[in-house]
């Protein structure tokens, strides 16, 4: 039987950071997405999924939790708009759908605790398939919190250039210590993100993703961070947000704001290094799919 599914990536993470010890990560899904559909016949290629690629050991990982054997196979089709490497959440979105798409088409449907516990036994992975925002602990894998529904924003997203490697990043000697010392700016900007989705009050989240922008630049620095952020004040944004493992930056926007592609032109004019890469809303949706 043929599913397609759907998940959205993110730009970067409101919030990221250590709590009382525990590491954890806000969502901040985005209208742009990942895309698998199983049992795909002629004209579709019988698979795209690489052999070395994470999602292909999201189809194994599937096939071996559901005891199907070796040599049945389930042509899955992959195709995605978001960028890899930057930190928009390419590697959770490909490997949700696939395993989703797979697991589908043996008649099951997996959890979004299973597809967490998948998506982490690959990689540290951000959660987008989820619905609505949630904190989330991406080093045991659970959901710390069901923040609630996003109030519309707009995200005006721009790249500093380069890729980063999750994995490669996240086994850095001293990582540990330096999200630990950030802590009390997580403790603020946790409670105006939640204060702000409680009440829709989009200034607050900006806020509150803006202190957690800042307070990464220990660990990953940004080097435009601070002159595109001013743009962003001039230009009334709410709010800067960035990827705190990943190259991307972005400002937040109110979703009827007039001044997004005023602002879009300050920032190509005055930071000729920055590129700019999208202008994407936030989404709820979480994993979606359907039988064809």
């Amino acid at each position: 039987m043929a599913y397609y599914v759907r998940t959205p990536g993110t730009c970067g993470e409101f919030i990221q950071g250590s709590i009382q010890g525990q590491r954890f990560l806000v969502t901040c899904p985005i209208n742009r997405y990942s895309y698998a559909i199983s049992d795909v016949q002629h004209p579709l290629p019988i698979s795209s999924v690489s052999l070395q690629s994470k999602a292909y050991k999201a189809y194994q990982s599937v096939k071996k939790l559901l005891g199907v054997p070796d040599h049945v196979d389930t042509p899955i089709y992959l195709h995605s708009d978001i960028l890899q490497g930057k930190g928009l959440a390419s590697s959770s979105a490909d490997i949700s759908v696939v395993a989703m798409a797979t697991a589908l088409s043996y008649g099951y449907t997996l959890s979004m605790d299973e597809l967490s516990s998948l998506c982490l036994s690959i990689e540290p992975s951000d959660v987008p398939f989820y619905q609505g925002i949630v904190q989330f602990d991406y080093i045991q894998g659970a959901c710390c919190d069901v923040l609630g529904t996003c109030p519309p924003m707009r995200i005006a997203i721009f790249d500093e250039g380069g890729t980063i490697d999750t994995i490669q990043f996240n086994h850095q000697k001293n990582l540990p210590q330096l999200i630990d010392e950030k802590e009390e700016f997580m403790v603020e900007a946790l409670a105006k993100f939640k204060e702000g989705i409680q009440t829709h009050n989009v200034k607050l989240i900006g806020e509150a993703s803006t202190i957690s922008s800042f307070a990464n630049q220990r660990i990953l620095h940004k080097a435009s961070l601070y002159d595109l952020h001013q743009i962003g004040v001039a230009c009334n944004a709410i709010g800067t947000i960035i990827a705190h493992s990943g190259t991307i930056l972005g400002l937040l926007f109110p979703p009827d704001s007039p001044s997004i592609g005023h602002c879009i032109q300050q920032v190509r004019r005055e930071l000729p290094t920055v590129t700019y890469i999208d202008t994407v809303e936030t989404t709820n949706e979480g994993i979606t799919f359907m039988q064809r």
